[in-house]
């Protein structure tokens, strides 16, 4: 498979298999987010990772799942995460400015090498940091700001090319569509048309 292709393939999964994602491979993750670009190469992100079932609960606890579609979303019991990989920055070396792009460098090579080894992820921003803080007794210069939730997945989301909404939905079937707007809507060759007049998505 491609690198394109894996791109292409790869959606969030909410749903997934009873089955341990082994060390070593969170560690091949964990590495090629830390080899992602950084801002001024400050490098100011950290990466907790959680296997422990306890503790694992613990995070899931703090979670909140697909939005638009819950609470149909929620990962089913048996069915949760295998681990996590909590994005925590140290606001000592953080530019306040540039850290989200490194965030967003490295979430997204973190998941494309786990996708690589079968290891599908969600990037859930909807918790509450101070929780996790509290739950795994981090310095306050090391703030959570983005949780990773992986696994052997147990469902394949879909996407299709639609720009009249941007909310995804479950088919009579069950599965998960994710609307994306089509590459001609997005991608325009040497400047903008100038009749071009780009309203947005709407929201529903």
């Amino acid at each position: 498979m491609t690198v394109y292709e894996l791109i292409k393939s790869r959606r969030s999964v909410r749903s997934f298999k009873p089955q341990p994602v082994p060390e070593e491979v969170l560690g091949r993750m964990v590495d090629a987010a830390r080899l992602a670009p950084s801002g001024a190469n400050l490098q100011p992100l950290r990466y907790l990772v959680i296997t422990d079932p306890a503790k694992r609960a613990e995070v899931f606890a703090h979670l909140k799942w697909a939005a638009y579609i819950r609470p149909a979303g929620d990962p089913a019991p048996g069915h949760e995460p295998a681990a996590y990989i909590i994005v925590l920055v140290d606001e000592r070396t953080a530019n306040k400015t540039i850290y989200r792009y490194d965030v967003g460098h490295a979430t997204e090579n973190l998941l494309l090498a786990g996708l690589a080894e079968g290891v599908a992820g969600c990037l859930l921003l909807a918790f509450d940091p101070r929780k996790v803080v509290e739950s795994f007794g981090l310095p306050e210069y090391l703030r959570p700001d983005i949780v990773v939730a992986l696994g052997y997945p147990d469902e394949t989301p879909v996407f299709v090319d639609r720009s009249d909404t941007v909310k995804y939905w479950r088919d009579e079937k069950g599965v998960h569509i994710v609307p994306k707007r089509p590459l001609a809507e997005v991608m325009f060759l040497n400047g903008l048309p100038p009749e071009k007049k780009d309203e947005g998505p709407k929201a529903g």
